[in-house]
């Protein structure tokens, strides 16, 4: 018979407190998006004053005693504790996500239409508007303009608008045909040969040799020009000159007609200095952020009740200010870590760049794997190359451990060699392979062809057929 008895028993195991899982999140938010996450914070906690940054971005130019300065203290000035009344502290008469994002003292509505540029819809609503009269028309066309993608393209079927709309595909096909013409015409097709043909259509140079090229864009692809220009019936001119009108066309021609997107600011700067590259944060985008000591005091003379509930704001807010803290040691010393390794990189370009992978950087910095990972996952960084995500620093490594080649060098090194050819001198895989050795990289035929597949370079054969077609058309 089973016995049932109770037993004591000890065991150890991790556990993640709630104030680590903040840290963590805090963590992986770049600094736009750690200030919209502070002032959410702030909304449900008094004593935490939040808004954005009063510094002016750092750049490469700027004085290298600044650079010095910050990495000094480690921190940026802002996360020390506010020793001013607090009255002034928390009198903020603007929203500060509307003080620190895109927008200036004068709003949007308030600046010149003239000055903002047409999004790709406006333009083509207007072409609507003067185009179609009908009422069904324009439901067509607007239904056709909600289907375009961002390459210009439709990426719907006529069969299934005339079942949304419920009219007759031919005359949504008649719809879509007048489409085609619109500025800039191309836009609207479904294929890349209707596209193209709608360009030429505008120029007033459709004509049968045109339409055999289109019908026929996989031999072009595959460098059969010679086949190509008998079936399109023209001599060597005829056909250099045709091939000329086509790479002026646009094989995407709705790029770019949506609205602009400014470029996101970076979280972080490099700074070349003589002893070394240096990282600093970039203050225009770091958020100011204290908690309110002042006030912490005024409520702690209230009764027990309100004490009770001021020491546990208080202790949320210390809580989160030790976060943002952190957060801001792990991005300088991560970075930091990764522009020493990465010098080279930083001058000479990616020619230079070392192998780095995210185990290096924990062992050097002392961080977790799972930490540096955060910090690098989506983050950007200023530098002497322009802003850069930091996943770009990383880099697989070629040959022997004490002596390896990142492999976006070698695909660096690839490039390098291929712009060099001549059209009497088309290196085969075999021989960029000798040559990468000869250097000092150890790297196997197979490998350069598949960084060559990369990087969108053709093979020897059609390099040199592509030779050959350009000097017919120089000739």
């Amino acid at each position: 018979m089973t016995r049932l008895s109770l037993q004591a028993r000890q065991t150890t195991g991790l556990v993640m407190t709630a104030e680590l899982q903040q840290a963590i999140g805090l963590l992986q938010l770049s600094n736009q998006e750690l200030l919209t996450e502070l002032t959410a914070l702030a909304e449900a906690n008094p004593l935490l004053v939040v808004g954005p940054s009063d510094g002016e971005a750092a750049s490469p130019e700027s004085p290298l005693a600044y650079a010095e300065e910050m990495r000094g203290e480690d921190l940026p000035d802002d996360l020390t504790r506010d020793e001013s009344d607090w009255r002034e502290a928390s009198a903020w008469e603007d929203d500060p996500l509307l003080r620190h994002g895109t927008c200036d003292s004068e709003e949007a509505e308030h600046q010149d239409p003239a000055s903002r540029p047409e999004s790709g819809t406006g333009l083509f609503l207007e072409q609507i508007r003067f185009a179609f009269t009908d009422e069904t028309d324009r439901a067509i066309a607007l239904a056709l303009l909600e289907a375009l993608d961002e390459t210009g393209r439709l990426d719907t079927t006529i069969a299934q608008l005339a079942g949304t709309l419920r009219v007759s595909p031919t005359r949504i096909d008649s719809v879509r045909s007048r489409m085609l013409a619109f500025e800039p015409p191309g836009c609207f097709a479904f294929t890349l040969a209707e596209c193209l043909a709608a360009q030429f259509r505008a120029r007033n140079r459709y004509d049968p040799a045109v339409a055999t090229m289109l019908d026929h864009l996989d031999w072009l692809a595959r460098g059969e020009h010679e086949k190509l220009r008998k079936a399109c019936g023209l001599d060597a001119q005829d056909y250099a000159e045709l091939l000329r009108e086509l790479r002026s066309c646009d094989p995407r021609p709705g790029t770019g007609l949506g609205p602009h997107t400014p470029e996101a600011e970076p979280d972080l700067f490099i700074h070349q200095t003589r002893d070394g590259p240096v990282v600093t944060l970039n203050q225009a985008t770091w958020p100011s952020l204290t908690v309110d000591e002042r006030l912490y005091q005024r409520l702690m003379q209230a009764d027990a009740q309100a004490r009770s509930w001021t020491d546990e704001k208080h202790a949320q807010a210390r809580s989160i200010l030790r976060a943002v803290e952190q957060r801001a040691r792990s991005l300088l010393l991560v970075c930091q870590a990764i522009a020493t390794h990465q010098s080279g990189f930083l001058s000479d370009g990616a020619s230079c760049l070392r192998p780095l992978t995210l185990s290096q950087v924990a062992m050097s910095t002392g961080l977790h794997e799972s930490t540096v990972s955060r910090v690098t996952a989506t983050r950007s960084i200023g530098t002497p190359l322009g802003v850069l995500p930091l996943r770009r620093f990383f880099s697989t490594g070629l040959g022997e451990s004490q002596d390896q080649t990142s492999a976006e060098s070698v695909r660096s090194r690839i490039r390098q060699i291929i712009s060099t050819e001549t059209g009497e001198a088309i290196m085969s895989d075999e021989a960029i392979t000798q040559q990468l050795q000869e250097s000092g990289i150890a790297i196997q035929r197979r490998t350069v062809a598949k960084y060559r597949e990369a990087l969108g370079i053709a093979g020897s054969a059609q390099r040199r057929r592509e030779f050959r077609m350009k000097s017919r058309l120089t000739g």
